[in-house]
Parts: C-alpha cells; sequence; structure tokens
C-alpha cells in the first residue's frame, strides 16, 4: 500500500501536468502582441489617411476663401487706378482743347506751353517725339492726346498718374481687406520703390515672409502689375483650429480602436487557436506529431504525380511495432502511448525535411522519401531499425521499455498506381515479420552488393520486382 500511494500521486501529478500543458493557449504571446499591432496598423491607415485628406481639404478650402477675398482687392485696385487714369485722361484732353495750347503750337510758343503744363502735375507736352514742356510722371499710368493742325499731328499732350510706394498703401487702405493684406505696385521682380521678391506659383516671398499672392497688370502703365497679398501664416492659423479637431477626432478614434482590440484580442486569440488547433487536428496526429493517414494517402498521391511529371524515383517504406500488444497488455495503455510518442520522435528525427513520416493506423508508420531510390530508402530504414531497438523508453512505472519494428520498402519503379507501392510495401512488411521481426525487407545486405550510388538518388529500373520476394527461411 505505501509503494502504491506515491505511485498514484505520481500520476496524478504527471495527468495534471499534461492538462495544463494542454491548456496553453495554442497561439503565443508574441503572436497575440504581434496579431494586436498588425491589427493596429491596419486600423491607422485609413484614419490617418482620412486626417491627412481632411486637413489638406480644410487648407485647399482656405486658400480658395483667400484667392476669392484677394481678387476682389485686386478688382478693386484696378478699378481706383482705372478712375486716376480717366481723369488723367481727361485733364489731358481738356488741355488738348484749350485755345491758348492749340495758338502755342501753332506759333510754336514753348514758353506758353511751359507756363500751361507747370500748373498740372503730371501733364507733358511733346512736338513730335520732344518734350517741349512739362513732366510725365514715371512709372505710373499715362493717358496722350494729339493736336492735329490741318490734319497733320502737331504735338502730342501726356497726363500720368505716379504709381509707388504712396499710391499702394493708399489702396490697401481704400479696399476691403484682411489682417496682413496688401496690395503691391510691381515691375520685373520688384516693388516699385522697394525690394526684389520671388514667386512659386502662387507663393511670393518677400522680405523674409512668405504670402499668398494674386497678380494683374495695371492698364496703360508700362508693364506694372497690381500684386494682392495675404501672409501665409495668417491662412494657416486660420484653418489650425480645424486641423487640430480633425487630430482630435482621429487621436479618439486611434484610442477606441485600440479599446476594441484589447476587448476582442482574447476572443479573436482564442478562434485563431481553435482554428489553428483543428487544422493541426486535420492533418496531424495527436499522440506522436506526425502526419495522419489521411495527410499520408494525399501527400502519397501528390508525390506520385510529381515523380511521373520530373522523372524522379519515390520510395516508400512501411513499419509495424513488434509485439506491441503485449506492451498495452502487461504495462497498460499509457506505457503504449509512451512507446508511440518515442516512436515518433525517432521518426521525426531521422528524416529530411522533404520526406513525410506519418502513423499509418495503430502501431504501423509509413515514411513518404522523394527523390529516394531503393539502396538509399533501404539505409534509412535500417539506420531507423537500429535506433528504435536501442531506445529506451521510460514509462509512468519507472521502468525501461525496450522495442523492435519491422519495416518493408518499395520503390516506385514502374509500378502504375500510389496504391500499388503501398501493397507491396505491405507484402514486403509481412514478409519481415514472417522471417523473425526486427528487420528490413527487402534485405539492406542485397542492396549492398549492387554498385554504389549517392544515398537517395534516382534508381535505375530493374531491381524492385526482385525486392518484392520473400526472403527465404534463412535470410535475415
Amino acid at each position: 500500500m505505501s509503494s502504491a500511494a506515491p505511485s498514484t500521486a505520481a500520476d496524478q501529478q504527471r495527468t495534471a501536468h499534461r492538462r495544463r500543458r494542454q491548456t496553453k493557449p495554442p497561439v503565443t504571446r508574441r503572436s497575440a502582441i504581434q496579431l494586436l499591432i498588425g491589427v493596429l496598423i491596419v486600423g491607422a491607415i485609413p484614419i490617418v489617411s482620412t486626417v491627412r485628406i481632411l486637413q489638406a481639404n480644410a487648407l485647399r478650402n482656405e486658400q480658395a476663401r483667400a484667392d476669392s477675398a484677394l481678387s476682389d482687392q485686386l478688382q478693386n485696385g484696378l478699378r481706383e487706378l482705372g478712375r486716376l487714369g480717366d481723369n488723367a485722361s481727361t485733364n489731358a484732353h481738356d488741355l488738348a482743347g484749350s485755345p491758348v495750347v492749340q495758338r502755342a503750337v501753332i506759333t510754336h510758343d514753348d514758353a506758353t506751353l511751359r507756363r500751361v503744363a507747370g500748373q498740372t502735375p503730371g501733364l507733358a507736352i511733346y512736338r513730335g517725339s520732344r518734350r517741349v514742356a512739362g513732366h510725365a510722371a514715371g512709372p505710373g499710368v499715362q493717358r496722350s492726346i494729339w493736336l492735329t493742325v490741318n490734319g497733320v499731328r502737331a504735338a502730342k499732350v501726356v497726363a500720368s498718374v505716379a504709381l509707388g510706394p504712396k499710391l499702394s498703401a493708399r489702396l490697401t487702405r481704400d479696399a476691403p481687406h484682411g489682417r496682413g493684406d496688401r496690395l503691391l505696385l510691381t515691375r520685373r521682380g520688384r516693388v516699385l520703390g522697394g525690394s526684389a521678391f520671388a514667386t512659386k506659383g502662387r507663393i511670393v516671398r518677400l522680405g523674409g515672409v512668405d504670402y499668398r499672392g494674386l497678380p494683374a497688370l495695371v492698364p496703360d502703365a508700362g508693364g506694372i502689375r497690381l500684386m494682392a497679398l495675404r501672409p501665409k501664416r495668417v491662412i494657416d492659423a486660420t484653418v489650425a483650429p480645424y486641423q487640430a479637431r480633425v487630430r482630435y477626432a482621429a487621436l479618439g478614434s486611434f484610442s477606441l480602436l485600440i479599446l476594441v482590440a484589447l476587448l476582442f484580442a482574447g476572443p479573436i486569440m482564442r478562434l485563431l487557436g481553435d482554428f489553428r488547433r483543428v487544422s493541426s487536428q486535420a492533418t496531424t496526429d495527436s499522440l506522436t506529431g506526425l502526419a495522419n493517414r489521411r495527410t499520408l494517402d494525399e501527400e502519397l498521391v501528390l508525390e506520385w504525380r510529381r515523380a511521373d511529371r520530373v522523372g524522379e524515383s519515390l520510395a516508400f517504406v512501411l513499419l509495424d511495432l513488434d509485439n506491441f500488444k503485449q506492451v498495452n497488455d502487461t504495462h497498460g495503455h499509457q506505457a503504449g502511448d509512451a512507446v508511440l510518442r518515442a516512436v515518433g520522435q525517432i521518426l521525426l528525427g531521422g528524416v529530411r525535411q522533404v520526406d513525410l513520416a506519418g502513423r499509418y493506423g495503430g502501431e504501423e508508420f509509413a515514411l513518404i522519401l522523394p527523390e529516394t531510390d531503393l539502396p538509399g530508402a533501404l539505409k534509412l530504414a535500417e539506420r531507423l531499425r537500429v535506433a528504435l531497438e536501442a531506445a529506451a523508453v521510460e514509462h509512468a512505472e519507472g521502468k525501461t521499455l525496450r522495442v523492435t519494428a519491422s519495416f518493408g520498402v518499395a520503390l516506385k519503379d514502374n509500378l502504375g498506381s500510389a496504391d500499388e507501392l503501398v501493397a507491396i510495401a505491405d507484402e514486403a512488411l509481412y514478409a519481415a515479420k514472417r522471417a523473425g521481426k526486427n528487420r528490413v525487407v527487402p534485405d539492406p545486405e542485397d542492396a549492398r552488393a549492387e554498385p554504389k550510388r549517392p544515398e537517395r538518388r534516382k534508381p535505375k529500373k530493374a531491381a524492385a520486382g526482385k525486392k518484392r520476394t520473400t526472403p527465404a527461411k534463412g535470410e535475415i
């Protein structure tokens, strides 16, 4: 009784440990974190894109409003310049219609012309191309009237309006304008009476400050332009509150996304774990971790077709544990399970990555060996047989068990189907059982008598038929 109690306690402890191991989440914490980060990234992409689009739209809308306001200011300034030009034109017309001026032009009385022109600023009189009286304001808006005598142009009266910083300031003051708006008169990249400026699209850089500007040509001004400007910082400051609200909304949406991700992370991970577990159960044997019968059948058909297509060899091995029923009857099914798990580990460690080891059913296992000839398959089978024979399996009672296995090897060669390949391997397996178990059929010793070739290479077509025969009684 005293010896049985510790054993029972040990069994219960191992069972509890096994249950704890099986209840571990099938998805690791690292995978969960990676999934969470992936969900956040995928969710953040549309949020960031929406924020950028909304902010860009807000900026474009504000720029459009600024352009509309600048256009209005520009039109007001041009109308005022046009009014000043019309006044100058009226002055020129009145002077040209004066009898005094006409008589002085006919009599070439330049002194009278100078006296009359000096009374009105911005008036000049030209005889031909020579200025004889007055001074034309420049640069500025100019209007001219010709005096004709007997149908011949005898003189030209020019009235002008000076353009400069003072007029620009008056135009800005008189036009409805926003904070920081300016109207400037420019020519050839310079402000009249001021410094040079640079333009890039709608952006004008003047005095180290960026403006959004709209230009317009001033009529009768010799290429002078009127430019309406609004500081870029004013536009940015106007749209900044809306952009800030958009950012706050995006931050709230992203926080909500994180909260939802954290709330649903557990169910999602459990769902993924269940999916992975179901997928694994559909393809692997839960006890040994090897491929199950269904996977073996499907992979054998695929490898058979591939070998047919590329002309490579294909070997198939069936192995059955010897006297396994005695293990279950003598030591119990837990000991039998321990033996099966140990066999699965040996098979997994003894094959290549391109090979497939699986549990064919009960204590029977199978190996699919692509690109493997008969000598190579026999050598692998013999190596696994020796490894199984040397393995010691400890079971719950603390005892050590040793098992052996019989192997049947078959080669695709000229066979017609995968079923025939399995049937030949099965015949060889039963031949190994009848010959005394714990052996490989065909015998690897016979394979050594053949010319040496690299292990698991394409076989020469011939030997498969001989290997299918049952060995004589005295052979191993």
